[in-house]
C-alpha cells in the first residue's frame, strides 16, 4: 500500500489541501445495522492492532523560502514531514481539519517530522488484509503513536454548528456530464496521460486556487469545499452523476474580505458564476474531535 500527498507551502499562504480518498471518515453503525457488517470487518475492528517497532519524532524548523510538506505510507511504515499535530490527527482519526477542536495553539502551529517503521510480522499482518481494512488498522496504529508520544487523549461530540448546503442556483448547472476517456488514451501512453476518472486536484498560486475535477461527483465537490470553508458542506444538489469542471477562486475563500494578491472571485461567487450552484448558510450537526489532553513530544 502506498499513499502520498505533497504540499508546497510558502510564507503568507494558508493552503489547505483535501485529498479525496486519502482519509476515510470513521462511521458508527446505526442501531440494528451492526449485524449486517461483514464478519472480517468486525474482526479487524475488534482485533488488537500491531504496533510500530521504531518511531522517531522531531520538530520541523521552517525555512525563510517556504517548505515542502509530505506524508507517505509504505508497506512497512510511514513518514510525514512538516505536518502539524492537528493535520496528523486528521489522518489518524479520519476527520477533516475543521472537525478538530481544543488544545493549545502549538497543536496547529507547530510542525513535526515523524517516521515510523513496523517489524516484519506486523508488515505481514497488514499485507494480508483488504486495502480498506488495512487502512483502518493503520489508522489505529497511528492513533497509538499520537497517544504514546504526544500523550494525546480525545473524545468525539456532535455539535450544532454553522454549515453550508451546496444547491443548484436559479440557473441550470454550468457543467456537463463527464466525457468517456478514449480507449487509446486510457492506457496511460503518451507524454501527458489523462488522470483517472473520479479524481479532483487542487493547486494554489498567486492568482488564487484552481480546482480541477474529472469524472467527479457532487459529494466530492462538497468535501473539497468543506476543506476550504472549514466546516461541513452538505450536497443538496440532487445531482447523482459524474462531471468534468474547473473552479477558480481566491485563496482567502471570501471569508476575510477581498484578497489583494489576486483578482479571483470568492469561493461563493465562483461556485455560482462558474458552476451554476450556490452555497447556502445554515446550521446542522457536525461531529467534532475534542482534544482532552496533549503534551509536546520529547525528540528522539
Amino acid at each position: 500500500m502506498k499513499r502520498r500527498v505533497t504540499l508546497n507551502l510558502h510564507p503568507g499562504r494558508n493552503l489547505l489541501l483535501v485529498v479525496a480518498g486519502f482519509v476515510a471518515l470513521a462511521t458508527v453503525p446505526a442501531s440494528g445495522q451492526e449485524k449486517a457488517a461483514p464478519a472480517a470487518a468486525r474482526l479487524v475492528e475488534e482485533a488488537a492492532a500491531p504496533v510500530y517497532d521504531v518511531v522517531s519524532i522531531r520538530e520541523f524548523k521552517r525555512e525563510p523560502g517556504g517548505y515542502r510538506a509530505e506524508m507517505r505510507f509504505n508497506p512497512d511504515g510511514f513518514a510525514a514531514t512538516a505536518f502539524s499535530l492537528k493535520s496528523l490527527m486528521c489522518t489518524a482519526f479520519g476527520v477533516s481539519f475543521y472537525q478538530v477542536s481544543g488544545g493549545p495553539d502549538w497543536v496547529e502551529s507547530g510542525l513535526y517530522t515523524v517516521q515510523a517503521k513496523m517489524d516484519e510480522p506486523a508488515t505481514d499482518v497488514l499485507a494480508k488484509l483488504p486495502p480498506d481494512q488495512a487502512w483502518k488498522m493503520r489508522q489505529r496504529m497511528f492513533q497509538a503513536v499520537l497517544a504514546d508520544r504526544f500523550k494525546l487523549t480525545v473524545h468525539r461530540e456532535t455539535r450544532q454548528l454553522p454549515i453550508f448546503a451546496l444547491m443548484i442556483a436559479k440557473s441550470q448547472p454550468k457543467f456537463s456530464p463527464a466525457q468517456p476517456v478514449p480507449p487509446a488514451a486510457n492506457d496511460g501512453s503518451g507524454p501527458n496521460p489523462p488522470r483517472p476518472r473520479g479524481t479532483m486536484s487542487m493547486r494554489g498560486g498567486p492568482d488564487g486556487m484552481l480546482l480541477t475535477a474529472q469524472g467527479a461527483t457532487m459529494d466530492q465537490l462538497a468535501a473539497q469545499l468543506a476543506g476550504q470553508l472549514h466546516t461541513r458542506v452538505e450536497n443538496n444538489t440532487g445531482l447523482t452523476g459524474k462531471y468534468d469542471f474547473t473552479l477558480h477562486f481566491a485563496s482567502d475563500n471570501g471569508l476575510n474580505g477581498s484578497n489583494s494578491d489576486t483578482v479571483a472571485p470568492s469561493v461563493f461567487t465562483a461556485v455560482q458564476e462558474q458552476l451554476g450552484l450556490k452555497l447556502e448558510s445554515r446550521k446542522g450537526p457536525v461531529e467534532v474531535l475534542i482534544v482532552d489532553h496533549v503534551e509536546r513530544p520529547s525528540e528522539n
